[in-house]
């Protein structure tokens, strides 16, 4: 007890020195602000989380909510480790042994992580790890009652924390049956047992239709009748077996397997861990543990590439960011396995096994930049510029953006401030809903028109904003860039010419955006936004964004866009410096921007290089979209050399691919006269 009580103190200050002072990225936010105000947090609810750290935050009101609710984190990842020490104690391992373990565990950045800002996977991992412990404390006579109560219940909760809980019940319940033996009387009612104290612990889930029925400012899927409760409870919004709303990957399901892996390791910071694992798989039976090796094997496979394999995520740079926390329960097993290794590795001297278990924890140790939440202030900074930017009174309508709607949910809801500020987003989900009761069953385009009908009632009254990349959303109204957001200003105004970049804090750091998807997400939206507000200074701030988030989602088509326009616009004044650094930076952003590459062509055409402008249209005509006007360029470039034949043979190109246009067949047959 005191060893599991020391490892508990020691994470937990760990922890505390590394965990955020504030809001951080994606859902952080979200669930302060639930926690704060007795919220409900998207699909499928969250409902033990919200509980556990409403009561911890109440407790110990220390600082605002987030600080409180990566507090709570903190006290959950450390009191997994204790647990989990105190299972591998149970499960017959030596001190060395148990401890190597841990240290090795305890230092994976994303187990770092996990446990320094505001997440459900802290608790979760604290909820498998009970179970292990349960599995390896009663191992021999899993099938009583005790123990039976002890899982159901644990599962049960963990269930109403998060629901992959489920994927590792077969584990336990196949060591149940092999390290157990039981008649089938005592089974059943082991079972039986174990179900009672999981519906028990499922009651959690009933706080979400009582609390949704008085209103909290958070109010994910309305929970208030039956249909409701179970759209959210099977995240119906998401697809029930879906990890985003992105949906899945294309192609087979099998490299899901060798992505599991790969992402292991690189997640473990080298293959140290993953070396023990599958060493301990082979020394299984001389270490002598009271657990069988199918236990660990059962749990890893089910966790981690069955997980994979079920959800079958898309491999695009977000997903696999938002991947990296579902490790976490495969890598217990991990951990529980590396026990046996250094046990055995121990019976050949103390030294050997501990040198093994330092060489496994030491990259992760190096590699504190990308856990060391301290100074990570930039989604508080976000939300604070977005209020900062909005006069009193304002409407603000979010077109998307977790950062964007998590960051101002948790300073309205849990901070309060700017209550005077009117808060939307335009799905009509986080913030409240302006749109009528009916919004949510309306079709696509019946949303948009509902959208626009609303909105335009604040747009007249002058104090619309959005956040958005969008020029135009209501009808007679251009938007205008205001800092980070837009404004709604009447079709044909001037420019405003306001600066509120000043105003802004902007603080980050290149280790953390290496190793964090989301840090870049965001980051790199203050250089984009004021790269389509600064003319010729754009090209500076749209390359330092592309050196950012190159892998970024949304990066690409929207910055694609903004150079596009802005070469464009240059070309149009005669600006061809300006035009073609715009456009040639649009082409290594967004490669398949055929547009981009066409503008780039005339660029060349107008300044003379017409051999590279002949060679640019035609890289242009390989894209669908552009292949009419690409032949179109070069059967006209053709034409000033006099090279009727080739202009001929462009124009036919282009009126192939549009027929019919009159232009295109009289500007052919003109050219093929002039051939003959």
């Amino acid at each position: 007890m005191l060893e599991s009580v020391l490892v508990f103190v020691a994470f937990s200050g760990l922890g505390i020195a590394a965990m955020a002072p504030a809001v951080t990225f994606g859902d952080s936010g979200e669930f302060a602000a639930c926690a704060a105000s007795w919220g409900l947090p998207h699909a499928p609810g969250y409902p033990f989380f919200v509980v556990c750290a409403k009561a911890l935050g109440a407790a110990f009101p220390l600082g605002n909510w987030a600080y409180r609710t990566n507090l709570f984190s903190v006290a959950a990842s450390a009191a997994a480790l204790a647990v989990l020490c105190d299972a591998f104690r149970w499960a017959g391992s030596n001190r060395t042994a148990r401890l190597g373990s841990l240290l090795c565990l305890g230092f994976v950045p994303v187990w770092r992580y996990s446990g320094a800002v505001t997440e459900v996977f802290a608790l979760h991992s604290l909820v498998l790890c009970s179970l292990m412990w349960v599995v390896c404390r009663f191992a021999g006579r899993l099938w009583e009652d005790r123990p039976m109560a002890a899982l159901g219940l644990a599962f049960g909760l963990g269930f109403a924390n998060h629901q992959t809980v489920l994927l590792a019940v077969p584990a336990v319940l196949l060591e149940s049956r092999l390290s157990s033996p039981a008649p089938a009387r005592a089974i059943a009612r082991g079972l039986a047992v174990a179900g009672l104290f999981a519906a028990l612990g499922l009651c959690v889930y009933l706080c979400l239709p009582l609390r949704s029925a008085h209103g909290p400012p958070l109010d994910w899927g309305h929970p208030t009748n039956l249909a409701r409760f179970l759209h959210v409870l099977l995240r119906k919004d998401y697809g029930s077996l879906s990890l985003t709303v992105e949906g899945q990957a294309a192609g087979g399901r099998l490299a899901q397997i060798l992505r599991f892996f790969t992402d292991l390791r690189q997640l473990c910071r080298g293959g140290v861990l993953l070396a023990l694992a599958f060493a301990g798989c082979w020394l299984w039976r001389s270490a002598g543990l009271r657990v069988s090796v199918w236990f660990p094997l059962v749990w890893l496979a089910l966790t981690g590439p069955f997980f994979l394999w079920l959800g079958n995520p898309p491999f695009d740079a977000q997903t696999s960011g938002a991947l990296e926390r579902f490790e976490l329960a495969p890598l217990l097993a991990a951990a529980l396995l590396a026990v046996a290794a250094l046990q055995a590795a121990g019976r050949r001297g103390g030294a050997l096994a501990l040198s093994l278990a330092l060489a496994a924890a030491a990259p992760g140790a190096a590699a504190y930049a990308s856990w060391w939440e301290r100074g990570d202030l930039a989604a508080y900074d976000y939300g604070r510029g977005l209020m900062k930017s909005l006069p009193p009174g304002s409407a603000l309508y979010m077109d998307g953006g977790d950062d964007t709607f998590y960051s101002l949910a948790f300073l309205d809801f849990a901070q309060g401030l700017r209550p005077d500020l009117e808060l939307h987003d335009r799905g009509g989900l986080v913030f409240k809903n302006p749109y009528g009761w009916d919004f949510r069953a309306l079709d696509a385009q019946g949303k948009e028109n509902r959208r626009k009908a609303v909105e335009s009632l604040a747009a007249a009254e002058g104090r619309l904003y959005y956040s958005t990349f969008k020029d135009r959303i209501v009808d007679g109204y251009d938007l205008q860039p205001w800092g980070l957001l837009k404004k709604a200003r009447g079709t044909g105004s001037q420019p405003m010419g306001v600066d509120l970049w000043k105003l802004y804090a902007y603080r980050w750091d290149d280790a953390r955006l290496a190793a964090h998807y989301r840090d870049r997400a965001l980051i790199a939206l203050y250089p984009t936004l004021r790269g389509a507000q600064r003319g010729a200074e754009a090209i500076f701030s749209l390359t330092q964004a592309w050196l950012m988030a190159s892998d970024v989602l949304w990066f690409k088509p929207n910055a694609g866009y903004i150079l596009g326009v802005l070469g464009y616009d240059a070309s149009q004044r005669g600006d061809w410096s300006l035009a073609e650094k715009a456009l040639r930076l649009a082409r290594r952003v967004a490669p398949e921007n055929g547009e981009a590459l066409l503008n780039l062509g005339v660029v060349y055409e107008k300044t003379g290089r017409l051999a590279q402008a002949e060679q640019t249209y035609r890289k242009a005509a390989d894209s669908p979209a552009q292949a009419a006007a690409a032949y179109y360029d070069l059967g006209s470039l053709y034409w000033g050399q006099k090279r009727w034949n080739d202009a001929a043979v462009a124009f036919e190109q282009a009126l192939a691919r549009k027929p019919g246009d009159p232009a295109l067949e009289s500007w052919a047959r003109q050219a093929r006269s002039k051939a003959r």
